[in-house]
């Protein structure tokens, strides 16, 4: 249901390839493509002649578009100035060299990762690419390897260059061998800020978890491979997308701690259209109290261009983090305005726990993007995380799951 919801409209896929190379060039190629081949060799020259944007040469920063279909739409100055220009043109001549190629797979591996500006790779493989390359990953891992990180967060304070650009590395690997949501839960650092579930617990936090809600509205963390992680942040407010504050979308993708919820709209197919940064954290213990996790979700966002009505989004998105709440065993901690729609759903299902409006600190693990980057956590706004760090605390509101309920 989530992929069929969202499906978008494409171009025949010959029209596409058309589009970009000359249409003798394009039939030649389809002549000599395995399907697989065909819809990743499309994908891949729309993404880098229709869509492209050369990060290259004018950088990241807020002059870029704010949502996923002006992308698509490549109409965007970004897209159309001299420097992306160029680049598309580059771009349309090395697609059109793949005729010569002896091994088209490894010939298409092998220019996605020059697209993106990636050093090449022996663990790339094509269905790690093509998957990419699906999830239109083509631009938000070109911003990320060629222009990387800020130099400073937004508040003035020295990013740590050297070592964001090795965290940018290890993902894009992680991405085009296939294993990126692998990476994210199993890497030490990872493990380390999970360290204390159950592995039923972890288990069930990894997972994708989906909700269906009246009028054909879709909660979902994402998907299985979490590849879709790197546009959420494209929906709504735009300072953590991957071509603004490049730096402030790291923590999303690289830590085992962080996902979103996502919304999905009957009423608008193109792709998700709303997004909830979604934690999982931990409080602050002491000598008599261990800490204890939190599942931290923050406000829902939507994006700025699909004509949807928002009415329902938060009961729904409240409700599938109930649930998962429930089925983890694990304090549900919402923003205190919340509140009131929290203790209704409470109500709702007849939970043994009123919902309690709290003031705590939280203890932020280690982060293995160096940086965190939230509105709700600090003032900050983005800032480095090598180390622990305990919050100011922090007006919450919390539900904590109890005896057995209705099922939600």
């Amino acid at each position: 249901l989530f992929r069929k919801l969202q499906a978008r409209r494409v171009p025949g896929a010959m029209n596409v390839l058309a589009e970009c190379l000359d249409e003798d060039v394009a039939k030649k190629l389809q002549k000599r493509c395995e399907p697989e081949e065909f819809k990743a060799l499309c994908a891949l020259a729309e993404q880098s002649c229709v869509m492209g944007i050369d990060y290259r040469s004018i950088g990241v920063g807020w002059n870029h578009p704010t949502t996923r279909m002006a992308y698509r739409q490549g109409q965007h100055r970004s897209t159309r100035c001299s420097q992306s220009q160029l680049r598309q043109k580059q771009s349309r001549q090395r697609l059109a060299e793949l005729l010569e190629a002896r091994d088209l797979k490894k010939a298409l591996v092998h220019l996605f990762l020059s697209e993106i500006g990636a050093e090449d790779n022996s663990t790339a493989t094509f269905e790690a690419v093509a998957a990419a390359l699906e999830a239109e990953l083509l631009l938000p891992l070109r911003a990320l390897n060629e222009c990387g990180p800020l130099g400073r967060t937004m508040t003035g304070a020295p990013l740590p260059a050297e070592e964001l650009r090795k965290v940018i590395q290890e993902l894009t690997r992680a991405v085009c061998s296939g294993g990126f949501s692998e990476w994210r839960y199993s890497n030490p650092v990872g493990q380390e800020q999970l360290r204390g579930l159950s592995p039923e617990q972890i288990d069930l936090w990894r997972q994708s978890s989906s909700m269906d809600h009246a009028g054909g509205l879709v909660t979902h963390e994402d998907a299985p491979g979490e590849l879709g992680f790197f546009w959420a942040t494209k929906i709504g407010g735009p300072s953590h997308g991957f071509d603004v504050e490049t730096q402030c979308i790291l923590p999303l993708l690289c830590n085992a701690r962080h996902k979103v919820i996502l919304v999905s709209d009957p009423d608008w197919t193109q792709h998700p259209v709303g997004r909830a940064h979604w934690r999982l954290l931990w409080t602050v213990g002491d000598g008599k109290k261990s800490p204890e996790p939190r599942l931290w979700l923050e406000t829902v966002n939507v994006d700025f261009e699909a004509p949807v009505s928002t009415e329902g989004w938060e009961l729904s998105v409240l409700s599938h983090a109930m649930r998962k709440a429930d089925e983890m065993n694990v304090t549900l901690s919402v923003e205190s305005s919340l509140g009131d729609l929290l203790q209704r759903l409470i109500d709702h299902h007849a939970c043994s726990h009123d919902a309690v409006d709290v003031r705590e600190r939280i203890l932020l693990r280690p982060s293995k993007a160096i940086l965190e980057a939230s509105d709700y956590l600090s003032p900050k706004h983005d800032w480095v995380q090598d180390k622990d760090e305990v919050t100011d605390p922090l007006r919450r509101c919390l539900y904590k799951p109890g005896k057995k309920r209705s099922h939600i």
